[in-house]
């Protein structure tokens, strides 16, 4: 682990709970999000699904519909592009896969857009789609992941096969096999999670609109840059030629810009010659966004009698529907199965596995929170066979500052945020003071016989507790800083904020390094036409990566400044600083001159600072660590799980933003809840329609359901990172699954291998024991 050095001076922004710069516009309604923004003369848009989860259009008439009294267009699989949305493979010529268009002739799963209308108004849109007559043809399809990498399993994309990228995501150190045979005792165990909406308060709505060949696109999104890469390969545009403008998001976590909605509505509006706005209702949002991938985890885990662990095998199956292979979900969910623990040899063996269940993506912590659910839970069962409290297993057995064992030889290549070989050390390491912090604040009680079954009240009560690793995310990302003479700046980046403080903790990032106070900066983000590039709004990488962006742009601009700052007070730039608004000599600060002073004395009477960067380390791993520890009781007579207190603990690096940071650490908490205890979707599994498409049928956590929940950050600076943070974003959700299900295991003695942990199944548990 790197050596952490102490700043040269107090920080004045970064650390401090500055008032978010989106809080006023929230909470009086003047944000303006995606759903509010309209065009003049701009129609409404519908979009016609599928009843069927399988089947080719032979046939469909959509004259009465556009003979209605106000619809202006009707699109279908004959009007899209011929650029394909999302691209097939044509390597093996005998059985390619199948690419997919903005519209398609087959469609592969109930929900799968089938034709749109845009009229006048939204009621004339929705009596239209019910008017367009369409013929299909039943295709076999299958539902299950497992099912659908089976030999004879009908073909979702063709390709000969189910498997995305027509073979498994591999990850391997060491020798398994050899490391098995050394083993003392061997535990294994299946474990599987569920299908589960991100439910964002905000259903995603997009406004397009072409003028003379040019498209710009209002939209909800967490990558603008991103979105107009897309957009200009299906239309056959220059990326000049879109346009994408990121308004207020009601909530992200991932999902928010990876369907065909911005591409429909663009496509509308070509032919129309009008802008068309067009949006999500709650049960298309709940039905047919993005989902959290199904998966079926398999582990053994190879001990010695001590305790060490030696080996580590796992093979999972994600559910990822027809479209949009989850290989990153894939890879996320290895890493967490192969490097929270100091183990020689792991391997690690993910089939993403395309089906005609809707379509999964991106969701807050991608495939993690399914390994921790798996390991974490496999770890207490381990420590248990092995007669060694949770607590103590892990605090022998958790991943080091060093690494993993191995040889690494540095190079001009960045390290990969989640890497499989072993021999490299890791920038900032915590994870020990994260336990002994946890187990502190939750008053544990080791238990190395295995579950307490302890009775308060005539209810079980019981702890349990899990750790977690995550990437700290590394990408590419631009920052543009102008100070004025008026010695204000202002930041210029296309980041979205998805509603975890991100544009606030950038401009702190950058109000610091420029010696300001918070209230002179001001910041323009998420518009391709007047921000740089940067990367998406995702996989915990905006503080860090365009953290750095803006901190070297910052810097950038305060060299230039300091440069003429010196002409004007006659001594050495290094001698000089920046702070709150005026430069002065540091050994004299009574030589100073105010920096509006400065700039005004500049060429043009502003100073511009700029970066690019490519984020990362060549010598060391970026990631961050916590431990959660929870306390639940048990109703024997129902099953019912109530969890009563919950610490987490969290080495993210120094915080920027502490009372944002806590913020996400209970919102993460939360949301973990409702994937532990009671979110899902099931399908019907004779039509493969979704069952749960509103919130009377899609449970979340409600105020009676959320308990006293203690954020803890341990507030340690990474040497790396901008004024020393990591990630923090989607790790509070990681673990949560993972230590309620041990605590329930404490409490009842039913061990629990399936989310979510309902009281059914709680008492069915209780029952067979």
């Amino acid at each position: 682990m790197m050596a952490r050095t102490p700043p040269p001076f107090q920080l004045q922004v970064v650390g401090r709970s500055v008032t978010r710069i989106d809080a006023r516009d929230k909470v009086t309604g003047e944000a303006r999000y995606s759903a509010d923004y309209l065009e003049a003369e701009a129609l409404q848009g519908k979009t016609l699904r599928s009843p069927y989860p399988h089947a080719e259009i032979v046939g469909i008439d959509a004259s009465k519909a556009e003979a209605l009294p106000g619809v202006r267009a009707v699109v279908t699989f004959h009007d899209a592009p011929e650029s394909p949305f999302e691209e097939g493979d044509e390597s093996v010529p005998e059985s390619p896969v199948q690419p997919v268009y903005v519209l398609n002739r087959v469609v592969r799963h109930v929900g799968d857009e089938v034709a749109a209308v845009a009229a006048d108004t939204l009621e004339i849109a929705e009596e239209a789609m019910g008017k367009i007559e369409v013929e299909y043809k039943i295709h076999p399809f299958v539902l299950d992941a497992e099912a659908a990498v089976l030999p004879g399993a009908p073909l979702v994309r063709g390709g000969g096969r189910n498997v995305a990228g027509r073979k498994p995501i591999l990850l391997e150190r060491g020798d398994v096999v050899a490391g098995m045979a050394e083993a003392d005792v061997v535990v294994e165990g299946t474990y599987r999670t569920q299908a589960t909406s991100p439910l964002s308060l905000e259903p995603r709505y997009c406004v397009a609109r072409w003028q003379g060949g040019r498209l710009t696109v209002w939209k909800s999104s967490r990558n603008v840059y991103g979105d107009r890469r897309r957009l200009a390969k299906v239309f056959g545009l220059p990326p000049e030629g879109v346009r994408v403008i990121g308004l207020y998001l009601g909530a992200g976590f991932g999902a928010k810009d990876e369907t065909r909605l911005a591409a429909i509505t663009a496509l509308l509006a070509r032919k129309t010659g009008r802008p068309v706005r067009m949006g999500y209702t709650r049960e298309e949002e709940l039905g047919f966004g993005k989902w959290r991938h199904a998966t079926v985890n398999r582990i053994r885990m190879g001990l010695k009698r001590n305790g060490s662990i030696i080996a580590i095998d796992s093979r999972s199956v994600l559910n990822t529907g027809p479209y949009a292979p989850g290989f990153g979900v894939a890879e996320r969910l290895g890493h967490g199965l192969t490097y929270l623990y100091t183990c020689a040899n792991a391997r690690f063996e993910g089939k993403v596995a395309f089906t005609n269940s809707p379509v999964a993506g991106s969701y807050r912590g991608l495939g993690a929170p399914q390994a921790h659910f798996a390991l974490e839970s496999l770890v207490d069962e381990a420590a248990e066979r092995l007669g060694i409290d949770p607590l103590e297993f892990r605090k022998r057995n958790h991943v080091r500052p060093e690494g993993q064992a191995g040889h690494y030889q540095p190079g001009e290549e960045l390290v990969p945020p989640q890497p499989i070989e072993g021999g490299i050390p890791f920038s900032s390491n915590f994870l020990a003071e994260c336990l002994e912090e946890g187990a502190k604040r939750i008053g544990w009680k080791p238990r190395p016989h295995g579950p307490r079954k302890l009775k308060v009240n005539g209810r079980y009560r019981g702890m349990g507790m899990a750790c977690c690793i995550y990437k700290t995310g590394q990408s590419n990302s631009s920052a543009t800083v102008k100070v004025k003479a008026d010695g204000t700046a202002e930041l210029f980046m296309s980041i979205m904020e998805i509603g975890q403080g991100a544009w606030t903790i950038l401009m702190q990032i950058a109000a610091e390094t420029l010696g300001l106070r918070f209230d002179d900066i001001k910041g323009v983000f998420a518009d391709t036409e007047t921000t740089p590039f940067s990367h998406g709004t995702s996989g915990s990488t905006t503080t860090f990566t365009s953290g750095l962006a803006a901190l070297r742009a910052a810097k950038d601009a305060r060299l230039q400044i300091l440069e003429t700052a010196s002409r004007l007070l006659e001594v050495d730039a290094g001698e000089l600083e920046i702070r709150d608004g005026m430069v002065f000599v540091r050994r004299a600060p009574d030589q100073h001159l105010p920096l509006s002073h400065i700039v005004a004395r500049r060429e043009g009477r502003e100073v511009i600072g700029q970066a690019s960067v490519r984020a990362g380390s060549k010598t060391h791993i970026i990631n961050s660590f916590a431990a959660h520890f929870a306390e639940v009781e048990a109703d024997p007579d129902s099953g019912a799980i109530r969890v009563l207190r919950y610490v987490a603990v969290h080495d993210s690096g120094r915080v920027v933003n502490p009372e944002t940071a806590y913020g996400q650490i209970v919102g993460g908490v939360v949301q973990g809840l409702g994937y532990a205890l009671m979110e899902e979707i099931p399908l019907d599994p004779e039509s493969g329609a979704p069952q749960a498409l509103n919130l009377d049928s899609f449970k979340i956590p409600n105020l009676i359901d959320v308990p006293l929940i203690e954020p803890v950050l341990l507030n340690l600076p990474d040497p790396i990172g901008p004024y020393g943070a990591k990630a923090l974003g989607e790790p509070p959700l990681v673990p949560v699954a993972a230590a309620i299900a041990n605590a329930v295991y404490d409490a009842t003695g039913v061990r629990m291998r399936e989310l979510p942990i309902t009281a059914e199944k709680v008492l069915a548990g209780l029952n067979a024991r």
